[in-house]
């Protein structure tokens, strides 16, 4: 019987891996608010000590950040990676293969779910449990994505699954690590379930002191101790360059653990269907909920393949360029934040800039060979007398509903980003000035 409960199992594993790697594959670059764990993952795989050039030195930012995460991350995908560098592949599929780590973390601590979930309330629920996580966007698109919540997402997951086992110790060990280290704000929520148990007298007082205590001072040297040098003023932490947008403080997990609560809601109506009308109802609403689900992912993730105009320029002039071309680019503020990462500066001879204080009317732009910048027609116009467009690249601008078409939902584009290229004239000048 536990063999053909695994057997049945597996291809709900496959499911959410490839859920999560599809959004993965589809949506390849990161945008801003992942890009303090994102730069510090490729510093530590690629500077490793050398902490002078890393990259939150260059742009320290406001909003504290813990290094734990990215060390964490770099040494789990390093294996890899070394392989990568052997076979000299792109830094792109570092890139790829750091984020397939992240994704990895998060399905194999909703697996581990799983399995308490079946074996408290049966293989029908865990397996309602998988077929909601894989169907609903926002969990598989950020499962790969180097956020703050999704670091914490893979201890809270396990943290809730210790607490629905009753193992206690696990629970709050987990608990303290990730409040202390990752979101102190997961104290509300960790703490309704703490207090649950000690007025259910499930959990004594000298029990919860007995693991509480050793684990917050454990996780404090933990915080403490794991950093580069010449840490930022904040005990522990480093600084993102900007801070993130509201939607990213929504913590994952509640939505993770309200999935098994959907699960157990589906039960009796797919388990009784034959046996009244109301059952057959409210199975083809559980139906029609995950069929919903899924429509809305595709086209969410359809839209979301058009969001990252930085990252596809990035690629854009790699693929334009002979890799034996002088190059010295220049990556605006928007660029940086719609995809352009450290992973993607791809050649080693190519100089790669991203200053804040530079205007299209500065003097020293003419040093740039190429631009990458926001497509905004008054500044093109002010660079040209130096730079000339090479490419546009377009992205999302809104959806369009056209019920006489199929299918009736599309996608409508503009130029977002422009790769400019300095002009002959420009380049002349630069030669008689040097």
């Amino acid at each position: 019987m536990a063999e053909k409960r695994n057997v049945l199992g597996f291809p709900l594993l496959f499911l959410l891996i490839s859920v999560s790697f599809l959004h993965l594959f589809l949506c390849p670059f990161t945008k801003v608010e992942e890009s303090f764990n994102l730069q510090a993952t490729h510093d530590i795989l690629y500077h490793v000590s050398d902490f002078d050039k890393y990259d939150h030195h260059e742009f320290p930012g406001v909003v504290p950040r813990t290094f734990i995460g990215p060390l964490f991350l770099s040494t789990l995908c390093s294996p890899a990676v070394f392989l990568s560098s052997l076979l000299d592949a792109p830094k792109f599929y570092t890139q790829l293969m750091v984020r397939a780590s992240m994704g990895l973390c998060v399905v194999c601590a909703l697996w581990h779910m799983q399995k308490e979930v079946r074996r408290q309330f049966g293989s029908t629920v865990a397996g309602l449990f998988c077929l909601i996580c894989a169907s609903q966007f926002h969990l598989m698109f950020y499962s790969t994505r180097t956020l703050p919540n999704v670091f914490a997402l893979p201890i809270v997951l396990v943290a809730f699954t210790s607490w629905m086992a009753q193992r206690y110790g696990r629970f709050i060990s987990l608990s303290a690590l990730v409040i202390i280290v990752f979101r102190s704000e997961l104290c509300i929520f960790l703490g309704l379930m703490l207090l649950i148990s000690l007025l259910s007298r499930k959990l004594g007082l000298l029990e919860l002191f007995y693991y509480a205590v050793p684990a917050g001072v454990l996780s404090l040297v933990l915080l403490d101790s794991l950093l580069p040098s010449k840490p930022p003023p904040s005990s522990g932490t480093s600084t993102l360059r900007c801070p993130e947008p509201w939607a990213a403080h929504c913590s994952l997990s509640p939505s993770a653990s309200l999935t098994g609560v959907q699960g157990c809601f589906c039960y009796p109506h797919l388990c009784n269907y034959q046996k009244s009308w109301m059952y057959k109802l409210g199975s083809a609403v559980v139906v029609g909920h995950l069929l919903t689900n899924a429509l809305y992912s595709s086209i969410c993730l359809h839209v979301s393949h058009h969001n990252y105009p930085g990252g596809q320029g990035m690629l854009e002039l790699h693929r334009l360029l002979p890799s034996t071309a002088d190059v010295f680019v220049h990556v605006d503020t928007y660029a940086a934040e719609t995809g352009v990462s450290r992973f993607l500066e791809l050649n080693r001879n190519w100089r790669y800039d991203k200053r804040e204080d530079l205007s299209p009317t500065h003097p020293e732009i003419k040093m740039y060979s190429h631009l990458l910048m926001k497509a905004n027609v008054t500044k093109i116009r002010l660079l040209q007398d130096t730079h000339q467009p090479l490419a546009f690249i377009e992205g999302y601008s809104n959806i369009g509903l056209n019920i006489l078409h199929f299918p009736p939902v599309s996608v409508r584009l503009e130029r977002k980003t422009v790769l400019m290229e300095r002009s002959l004239k420009q380049q002349k000048d630069n030669i008689k000035q040097d």
